[in-house]
């Protein structure tokens, strides 16, 4: 029994010392552990430009945008106008591109800057500006003509980017 009462008083005596030790310790066991930190790698610029086709089409004097297209394969002079829905052709013009609108096509009205017009809907296979094609492009044909072509959102919405930037549109497929 005395034996007993000697290694209880001496569990006693470490129960009541550890504590102490564990404090006195604490400091080095809790610190974290230092690392070296690198400076972080220097931030490269990438470029956003667009990797497909572009095109680039310098303002006229008048501020306005033309320049050469060719719809369905045939050379046609257009005004780009992102103010017109779809892309505006003449009678004239349709025929010359191969596209054949009836009387009776002449079926939807259009409000335009001159007014009301009838206009029939109808559709290109294929619109280019330069190195740029666009297929399937919905057009308007004017009754009773048109000065100009006008190259409208039907076609614009089709690239992936246009945008004004210093006097130049620049188109990107």
């Amino acid at each position: 029994m005395g034996r007993v009462m000697v290694v209880l008083l001496g569990a006693s005596l470490v129960a009541l010392a550890a504590p102490s030790v564990f404090e006195s310790y604490k400091g080095s066991l809790m610190k974290p552990e230092s690392e070296r930190l690198d400076p972080p790698p220097a931030v490269v610029e990438a470029s956003t430009r667009p990797v497909g086709r572009q095109e680039r089409i310098k303002a006229g004097p008048d501020g306005h945008f033309r320049t050469d297209a060719r719809l369905n394969g045939r050379p046609v002079p257009v005004l780009v106008d992102t103010g017109a829905t779809y892309l505006a052709i003449s009678e004239e013009t349709a025929r010359r591109v191969g596209l054949f609108v009836r009387t009776d096509d002449y079926r939807y009205t259009a409000n335009t800057a001159n007014g009301p017009r009838k206009v029939a809907l109808a559709h290109l296979d294929r619109v280019e500006i330069g190195d740029i094609r666009v297929r399937d492009v919905d057009a308007l044909v004017m009754k009773g003509g048109l000065s100009e072509t006008l190259l409208g959102m039907s076609f614009l919405k089709k690239l992936s980017r246009y945008q004004v930037e210093n006097g130049t549109l620049e188109l990107a497929e």
